[in-house]
């Protein structure tokens, strides 16, 4: 066979060849010894060439070096393809990662006279994946700890990773999860669905690259989270959305809290009613649209009666009860479409504002006075406790808001004053 490139024999090109590669390149018989040895794997052994051909592996290596890489030359030997990585030291004593590839060598009828064998330094390699690897694992780590949920939805947004806080955040495990997607878990609470729907389009359809959004969320069990979530969309090399990475905060306390101070802001907090400021709002806008529609509105205002008494003689907690009990009953008497409130210590007021007759106030007044005539119970006590009520009209009685309560408050007072 004429050899190529010009070289006196296809030996030479084979070696020039394999020198230049400058892989550890060898030929090893049926019989486990050496027949080619590249340039690369003579300075290995740190001999020549010609010194290594016709020796065994064992002899090569060393036994313990042999046992190792035995498993895999034997395979070679049975006609398989063989990949490994081993951990290599040189003749300095410096450690080095090498890939080895191993190639049967048979003849016509398949008979395997041996193998070829290539090994590459690849510790600069081994040394990325490595750190590669402790990269990850410290990424695990940190979403196995974070307090957000990990969840990556495919780009038919169906779940691909589901975090363990995302498994105690919503119940479900892993396994009940995947390959679902949020309809067929119900996990998004009905007055959030379009939001969701609207915001993951943009993702989908690549209008945003990330987004953020407030939603409603069920657990496995049924019960309602509020959840602050925060979208990545991620894309292919071709611009085509691969996934979609969500970080999701369980922010139900929060979100409790703030509905707590909004009801505390304009409601009373140990009788549940609109507050002052509620009243006063809800009082001016009562005010405005009678203005345009001509009618009436009127105000009761209500003081109880010996109240004073029931906190010297009982204790602050007896007066406590006494008005969530009294609070209770003034909202039994009047009609759905009527507002309570109390202004505070032992005063409430009853605003009417829809369909308010002549009669009105005195009917509502006297429903009042009636249930304020059963006494009150304070642990199987008896305590009695009336009403004096004023009643105060717009525009009969005042021009503005503050004038209609002082009004009614001043009326309240002379009925007090007569018994």
């Amino acid at each position: 066979m004429k050899s190529p490139g010009g070289f006196a024999s296809i030996e030479d090109f084979f070696a020039a060849f394999t020198d230049d590669v400058g892989g550890l390149i060898s030929y090893v018989d049926a019989a486990g010894r050496v027949q080619y040895a590249s340039r690369a794997l003579a300075e290995w052994f740190d001999a020549p060439a010609d010194a290594i051909r016709g020796r065994t592996l064992a002899e090569l290596y060393g036994a313990q070096t042999y046992a190792q890489i035995a498993p895999w030359t034997d395979r070679a030997l049975a006609g398989e393809d063989v990949h490994y990585e081993r951990q290599a030291m040189r003749r300095d004593g410096t450690a080095v990662w090498l890939s080895v590839n191993l190639r049967p060598h048979r003849d016509g009828r398949g008979k395997v006279l041996g193998y070829f064998s290539c090994a590459l330094e690849v510790d600069e390699l081994m040394r990325t994946h490595e750190a590669l690897g402790r990269a990850l694992d410290e990424l695990a780590t940190h979403i196995e700890n974070t307090p957000l949920a990990v969840v990556e939805w495919s780009a038919d947004f169906a779940v691909k990773r589901w975090s363990p806080q995302a498994e105690a955040i919503f119940g479900w495990t892993t396994d009940e999860v995947l390959g679902r997607k949020p309809g067929d878990l119900g996990l998004v609470h009905a007055e959030s669905v379009e939001t969701v729907r609207a915001l993951t389009r943009e993702l989908a359809e690549g209008r945003q690259r990330r987004n953020r959004m407030l939603s409603r969320n069920h657990t496995k069990d049924g019960r309602v989270v509020w959840c602050q979530w925060y979208n990545s969309a991620l894309y292919d090399d071709n611009g085509r959305l691969t996934s979609i990475l969500s970080l999701a905060e369980d922010v139900t306390a929060r979100m409790d809290a703030e509905e707590q101070l909004r009801q505390a802001a304009v409601n009373d907090s140990l009788t549940g009613l609109p507050n002052r400021n509620s009243l006063a709002a809800r009082l001016e806008h009562a005010i405005l649209r009678v203005n345009r529609s001509g009618d009436r509105i009127a105000l009761l205002f209500i003081d109880l009666d010996r109240f004073k008494k029931v906190n010297d003689t009982l204790g602050h907690a007896a007066g406590d009860e006494v008005l969530r009990q009294a609070a209770a009953r003034i909202r039994a008497c009047v009609r759905e479409v009527d507002s309570v409130a109390r202004l505070g210590g032992d005063e409430f007021v009853v605003l009417l504002e829809t369909d308010v007759r002549p009669d009105t106030p005195g009917i509502i007044g006297e429903r009042i006075r009636a249930a304020f005539g059963s006494p009150f119970d304070w642990k199987g006590t008896e305590v009695r406790c009336g009403a004096s009520l004023g009643v105060s009209l717009y525009p009969d009685h005042a021009r503005d808001s503050a004038a209609l309560l002082a009004s009614a408050d001043e009326a309240m007072y002379r009925e007090k004053s007569a018994g």
